[in-house]
């Protein structure tokens, strides 16, 4: 049975790998670049030349501006480069948006008052069209390194926040009742025991608003930042190079994989004692 799934998971990649170069053959290619509208892996790989434009310069090894040959190795360093940038950039923003949104919610949860009061705006945040915000911040902070971060910030916050509140107006009332018939007073048996009781049902909300947050990361890089994945693609935009938009997208799909299961992993262990 397992070499079966492993064989189907084989045939499966092949055939994907046979639909995406299918394609890239019929899509043809751009009439400004001669570059196919849906290159190969090939073509991927020989992208990593032209990201050597996005190299700063540095540990040795000067910028393409001021040598004027693009290398493979100065490409996979200005790849690095710059998803640090977004990476840091992301963290920052989900952390500081997570924060204020269970914190937030926590206090309006204290109260039945205060969370009907709230319920209707939580929802209406939730969904509000946060790429069309984009240029707002932008006209809030500038180009700024503080503008990218809020604006990440935001779409966490606008993200985890009703999904908080909810976690927490489904704690059964039970679990306060025992509580309070130990002894507990009602401060108490809300901080012990109704914050910790939501907190595994904040599983999915916080994986959403990573995921979700790669997306806006990116979305925040177009509007004038000089560093980060994002500013690759809005200026391989410009000039149509289709390799290196895929290539960096590609990156920022693994990249987002990678950054679900390391959550997931750690926000398992930390609700470890609910299994």
């Amino acid at each position: 049975m397992r070499q079966r799934r492993r064989l189907l998971a084989i045939v499966s990649v092949a055939g994907l790998i046979v639909i995406w170069h299918t394609v890239s053959l019929l899509a043809g290619r751009s009439p400004l670049t001669n570059q196919r509208l849906v290159p190969t892996a090939v073509d991927l790989a020989r992208s990593f030349d032209d990201l050597s434009s996005y190299w700063p310069g540095g540990l040795g090894i000067d910028a393409t501006t001021s040598s004027g040959n693009n290398a493979f190795g100065i490409g996979v360093l200005a790849l690095l480069y710059n998803s640090l940038a977004t990476a840091l950039r992301l963290t920052v923003g989900v952390l500081l948006g997570a924060v204020v949104a269970v914190a937030l919610a926590a206090i309006i949860g204290w109260s039945d008052t205060l969370r009907r009061m709230f319920e209707l705006p939580s929802h209406i945040v939730r969904v509000l069209p946060l790429l069309a915000l984009a240029p707002v911040f932008n006209l809030w902070f500038g180009s700024t390194e503080r503008g990218a971060v809020f604006f990440i910030a935001f779409a966490t916050f606008a993200t985890l926040f009703v999904m908080t509140l909810t976690a927490l107006a489904n704690v059964s009332g039970s679990y306060v009742d025992y509580a309070r018939s130990l002894g507990a007073s009602r401060a108490r048996a809300y901080l012990t025991v109704v914050l910790p009781a939501g907190l595994p049902a904040l599983r999915a909300g916080v994986l959403l608003a990573l995921g979700f947050g790669w997306s806006m990361a990116l979305a925040s890089e177009f509007l004038g930042q000089s560093v980060g994945l994002g500013n690759i693609i809005n200026r391989a935009q410009e000039f149509g190079q289709t390799n290196t938009i895929a290539l960096v997208g590609l990156f920022v799909m693994v990249y987002g994989a990678l950054s679900y299961v390391l959550a997931a992993r750690i926000f398992d262990y930390l609700i470890r004692w609910a299994e």
